[in-house]
């Protein structure tokens, strides 16, 4: 490599923007009151219809928990 390319290749370097993660972590009270609103809406979406409380939650809690590691 060159001393030219070299230092065309340090300026491309530098002009690249540093981008950082931010980790967005939530409460467990936080958490469960997301959780809770899924649920609802689940069930909400059916009708009401069913004793289907419990698969409603555990649907909900996968899909929170997805969405939260996924935006940490």
């Amino acid at each position: 490599m060159t001393r030219q390319s070299k230092a065309t290749s340090s300026k491309k370097a530098a002009k690249r923007p540093v981008v950082r993660k931010t980790v967005r972590t939530v409460g467990g009270d936080t958490r469960r009151g997301m959780i809770a609103e899924a649920a609802y809406l689940r069930a909400e979406q059916r009708g009401f219809s069913g004793e289907m409380q419990l698969d409603d939650w555990l649907r909900a809690e996968q899909e929170i928990d997805a969405r939260l590691s996924a935006s940490g």
